[in-house]
């Protein structure tokens, strides 16, 4: 796989001053209230809710443009985990869409989709070992195409593919900020259920088939950080080496997420992902959103 080098460097600090609005406290004093019993006995939730909105027009633009874009991306991390005695249980949701639209073409383009569930039980060791299983799902929600081809062309859709993997393993934590899942011996289906790929042979998966298995090392790493009050940092590393197939060519999933408020409610959020998968593309996939808008803390 190519060496990849990138900077991201495009922020420039905002000053505005905006009170919070009354609906959105209620809805936080709701959602404390209703885990305030599961908190009590173990249970602990985090989360962000994210929506940003672009817009953008042009009128006898000499230097030319589209001219009128508009896009709308909506992020949703959540936590929910457990601790009792030497028992852990984490679980975890990411899910991620957005679209966008401009004057040369007709129709809102989707330009974000993903759905990534994560549950993992462990049994503390020491202080921050611990011997676990893990099992996370992943894939997206609406059919993607092809836009550079008329007309175009579908080329995946919900299980098409998704992943499902099954790991026994150990578990390097400390407290709230970083995680390292290992498993040398895991299990994982790539799926492929959607009747007009069946024919194909496509994402790792036989033609005539809907499902392939995969038996490899797994390893999944996750750091959080709060650099101040106002910026937080989410990231995740997954690698999985398939030893039935090529197991030198290791499928690589990056995501990063950096949100900065400049109120309560009110923030830029940069996202950036990267994926390998030899049998997908065999070239390193790479995306990148960067908004404005509204964050809530769940």
């Amino acid at each position: 796989m190519k060496k990849i080098s990138f900077l991201i460097i495009c922020i420039v600090a905002f000053s505005y001053s905006y009170s919070q609005d009354p609906t959105v406290k209620e809805l936080q004093t709701a959602s404390t209230k209703a885990f305030k019993s599961l908190d009590s006995n173990g249970w602990k939730k985090s989360g962000t809710f994210i929506l940003n909105l672009n817009q953008g027009a042009l009128s006898n633009w000499v230097a030319g443009g589209e001219e009128n874009v508009l896009g709308i991306n909506s992020i949703l991390n959540f936590s929910l985990d457990y601790r009792h005695d030497r028992h852990t249980w984490d679980n975890y949701l990411d899910v991620a869409f957005g679209l966008q639209n401009a004057t040369s073409f007709e129709n809102f383009r989707k330009i974000d989709d993903r759905i990534d569930l994560t549950s993992k039980y462990g049994y503390q060791l020491s202080q921050h070992w611990y011997v676990g299983f893990l099992t996370n799902f992943n894939s997206q929600l609406f059919p993607g195409y092809d836009y550079s081809v008329e007309p175009n062309k579908k080329i995946s859709n919900f299980l098409t593919p998704g992943k499902i993997i099954f790991a026994p393993g150990f578990d390097y934590k400390t407290a709230n900020r970083f995680s390292l899942f290992m498993s040398p011996v895991s299990a994982r289906w790539i799926l492929k259920i959607d009747p007009d790929f069946y024919s194909m042979s496509k994402f790792g998966v036989d033609s005539a088939s809907k499902a392939n298995f995969e038996a490899g090392a797994f390893l999944s790493a996750k750091f959080n950080a709060s650099f101040t009050k106002w910026a937080t940092y989410t990231g995740r590393v997954d690698l999985f080496s398939n030893y039935l197939r090529n197991p030198q060519n290791v499928d690589v999933f990056i995501t990063n997420l950096l949100t900065m408020k400049f109120t309560k409610i009110f923030a830029t959020n940069i996202s950036f992902d990267m994926i390998y998968d030899d049998d997908v593309l065999g070239r390193l996939q790479l995306k990148e959103i960067l908004g404005i808008g509204l964050t809530i803390t769940l």
